[in-house]
C-alpha cells in the first residue's frame, strides 16, 4: 500500500505539463550551524555534487505552504504572497562506487494587490518593467533536479548535477500581464576525498529566459521601462507590450579541507562569479534593446570544527562576498550606472551533547556590510557601511524512542538597501521541527514563523511556514 501511494504521488507530480522555474541565485545560501557534531561538508559550502556523500537509499515526499504578511513593504511588492509547494525526492546507490538522486517539485506562488504586475520582483533588476495598474499575480509550474555522483578511482570522484524549469503567470485583471520563464542550471566538480584531507574543484552555469506580453487598449495603461531606481522611460502605446529578460551566470572555484572526524578540521572554499542580464523591448518583428547589467564578484568561506572526543563541540566559521557591477542604457548607449557591494561576517557556535538523546547548541555572529551605488542620468548616490549580528540558540530532543523533537530560535539585526528606508530590521525567528517514526517511516511536522521589524515603523513583515514530509525508513 505504501508502494502504491508513492509511486501514485510521483507520477501526479511528473505528469504536470511544465517545469518549474525558479531564480538562480548569485550566491548560495550556507548553513554554518547545522550538524555541529560533525566536520563540514564541502557540498554545503558551495555545492560541489562531487562532494556529496549518501550512505543509504531514501525517498522523501513533502509539501509545505508559506505565508508572508508585507504590513512594511517597498513601492513595488505586493501586500500578501503565499507560496504552496510539494516535492518528491528519491536517491538510489547503483552500487559501491556510485548513486543517483532526482526531485520534482511544484510550487505555486501568489502575490496579492501587487501594483506593476509586470515583474515578479521590481527590485531583483536594474531595467525592470512597471505598469499603471493594480492586480493579482499567480506564478505555477514544477521543476525537476537530478545529481549522480560517482568513484573515478581511489579517492577520486566526480558529481554532475543539473535543473530545469518553466514557470508561468497570469494578472487576474486587465491587461493580464502573462510570464514565462524558462531556467536551465548545471553544476560539475572532481574530489579528492581521503579521511584526513579532500580538495576539489567546481562550476556552476545557468541561464534564465524570461518573457512578458501585456495586451494593452493604446494609452489606457502606462507603462514603463526603469533604468536603475530613479530614472524610468515611458513606453510609446500599442496594443501589446513584450518584454524579454536573459539571463547568464558562471561560478568557478575550489576547496580543500584538512582533517576530518578527528579533533580538528578546517575548511576553505573560494569561488568567482559572473553575471550577465539584459533587458529587451519587443515589437512586432522588431527588437528594441533596453539594457545590459554585468555583476562580477568573489565568495570566501572557510570554517575550523573542534569536535574532541568529549560532549562539547564547536564551530568557527566565516564568509566573505564581494562584487561589483554596472549597468548600460542601450538607448543611449552610456554608463547610467554603478554599484559596489561587500558583506563580510565571522560566528562561533557551540553544541552540547550530553548524551545520544539531547543536543543543544548556541551560536553567535557578527558581521559588516557596506555598498556605494551611483546613478548617472539623474544624479544619484547612497553610501552606507554598517555592523549586522544575530544570536541563536537550538536544541534537539528525543521525547521516546520514537519521537524527535527541533527547535531553533534566532534574534539577528539587519542593515537594508536604500530603496528600503528604513535604517535596519530587527529580525525573530521560531522554528520548531517533530518528527515521529512509525513502522513505513518518518513523519515530521515543520512550524516557521519570521518577523521583520523596521527601526522607523510600526508595522512588521511577518512570515510563517508550516509543512509536512514523509521520510522512508
Amino acid at each position: 500500500m505504501n508502494n502504491i501511494v508513492k509511486r501514485i504521488c510521483f507520477l501526479l507530480l511528473l505528469g504536470m505539463s511544465t517545469i518549474f522555474a525558479f531564480e538562480s541565485q548569485f550566491t548560495l545560501p550556507v548553513n554554518f550551524y547545522n550538524n555541529i557534531e560533525d566536520p563540514i561538508n564541502a557540498y554545503d559550502l558551495n555545492n560541489n555534487p562531487a562532494s556529496k556523500i549518501y550512505e543509504e537509499n531514501t525517498e522523501v515526499f513533502s509539501i509545505n505552504t508559506i505565508f508572508a504578511d508585507l504590513g512594511y513593504k517597498r513601492t513595488y511588492d505586493p501586500l500578501a504572497t503565499q507560496t504552496y509547494r510539494a516535492d518528491f525526492t528519491t536517491l538510489r546507490r547503483i552500487n559501491e562506487r556510485s548513486f543517483f538522486s532526482a526531485s520534482i517539485t511544484y510550487d505555486e506562488y501568489r502575490q496579492q494587490d501587487l501594483f506593476s504586475s509586470m515583474e515578479k520582483d521590481f527590485y531583483d533588476d536594474y531595467f525592470s518593467m512597471i505598469d499603471s495598474t493594480l492586480g493579482n499575480t499567480k506564478y505555477y509550474g514544477p521543476k525537476l533536479a537530478i545529481m549522480y555522483n560517482i568513484q573515478l578511482a581511489d579517492h577520486l570522484f566526480l558529481g554532475v548535477e543539473g535543473n530545469y524549469g518553466i514557470e508561468r503567470s497570469l494578472k487576474d485583471t486587465f491587461p493580464k500581464t502573462i510570464t514565462i520563464m524558462r531556467n536551465s542550471e548545471y553544476h560539475i566538480g572532481l574530489d579528492y576525498r581521503k579521511k584526513s584531507m579532500s580538495i576539489g574543484v567546481h562550476g556552476r552555469y545557468y541561464d534564465d529566459q524570461k518573457y512578458y506580453e501585456a495586451v494593452r487598449s493604446y494609452s489606457d495603461v502606462q507603462t514603463k521601462t526603469y533604468i536603475g531606481y530613479n530614472v524610468f522611460f515611458n513606453e510609446a502605446s500599442s496594443s501589446t507590450i513584450k518584454k524579454r529578460r536573459i539571463r547568464n551566470g558562471l561560478e568557478y572555484g575550489g576547496h580543500f579541507r584538512i582533517g576530518g572526524r578527528q579533533a580538528f578540521s578546517m575548511n576553505f572554499s573560494a569561488s568567482g562569479l559572473r553575471r550577465s542580464s539584459k533587458a529587451d523591448l519587443l515589437r512586432s518583428s522588431s527588437t528594441r534593446e533596453r539594457g545590459f547589467w554585468l555583476r562580477e564578484g568573489i565568495h570566501l568561506l572557510g570554517s575550523i570544527d573542534i569536535h574532541p572526543e568529549s560532549s562539547i563541540a564547536s564551530r568557527i566559521y566565516s564568509e566573505y562576498l564581494y562584487y561589483n557591477d554596472w549597468g548600460k542604457s542601450m538607448i543611449s548607449q552610456t554608463l547610467i550606472l554603478e554599484n559596489m557591494e561587500s558583506y563580510f561576517q565571522a560566528g562561533v557556535v557551540l553544541a552540547y551533547q550530553p548524551s545520544m538523546i539531547q543536543k543543544a547548541f548556541v551560536g553567535a555572529e557578527i558581521g559588516k556590510v557596506a555598498y556605494d551605488y551611483k546613478e548617472y542620468v539623474f544624479p544619484f548616490e547612497d553610501s552606507q557601511t554598517g555592523t549586522e549580528w544575530k544570536l541563536y540558540a537550538g536544541a534537539e530532543l528525543y521525547l521516546s524512542s520514537k519521537t524527535r523533537l527541533n527547535f531553533n530560535l534566532e534574534y539577528a539585526k539587519e542593515n537594508p538597501k536604500f530603496y528600503w528606508n528604513t535604517d535596519y530590521f530587527l529580525n525573530t525567528g521560531l522554528r520548531i521541527n517533530l518528527e515521529q517514526l512509525f513502522s513505513f517511516g518518518y513523519i515530521e511536522v515543520k512550524f516557521e514563523n519570521i518577523n521583520r521589524k523596521p527601526s522607523n515603523d510600526s508595522k512588521s513583515i511577518s512570515v510563517m511556514q508550516i509543512g509536512l514530509s514523509y521520510r522512508r525508513k
